[in-house]
């Protein structure tokens, strides 16, 4: 699920990137879904991440990514704080809204 929802769009992204960049009229759209608001999820913390538009980073939404990983793994992620049911979904779709945000600061010259 991570792996299609957020890491997909990521690798096409940098992978078309310098196309878009020498385009007349360059834009990308991500399609996320209401599971990826970020009230959907109980982590404080994860939320304060995620949601620091100003200073998110690629890098900080993999960390994030990569701890969901590990908790889910070792079968801690509900008392860490992530969501019990559809957690996957959930993080994955935040995290793509937050790469979103990311890549329009980052390339105000194309539409995202």
């Amino acid at each position: 699920c991570i792996r299609t929802n957020y890491y997909g769009p990521k690798r096409t992204i940098e992978v078309l990137l310098p196309m878009l960049q020498s385009s007349d009229s360059p834009r990308i759209v991500n399609v996320s879904s209401y599971l990826g608001k970020l009230k959907n999820i109980p982590s404080d913390r994860f939320r304060k991440v995620i949601g620091d538009v100003d200073n998110h980073t690629e890098e900080k939404t993999d960390e994030i990514l990569n701890e969901f990983l590990r908790d889910f793994k070792d079968g801690t992620f509900v008392s860490k704080g992530w969501p019990p049911h559809f957690s996957a979904n959930i993080v994955s779709k935040a995290a793509l809204n937050a790469l979103t945000r990311v890549l329009a600061q980052k390339y105000p010259s194309i539409m995202i």
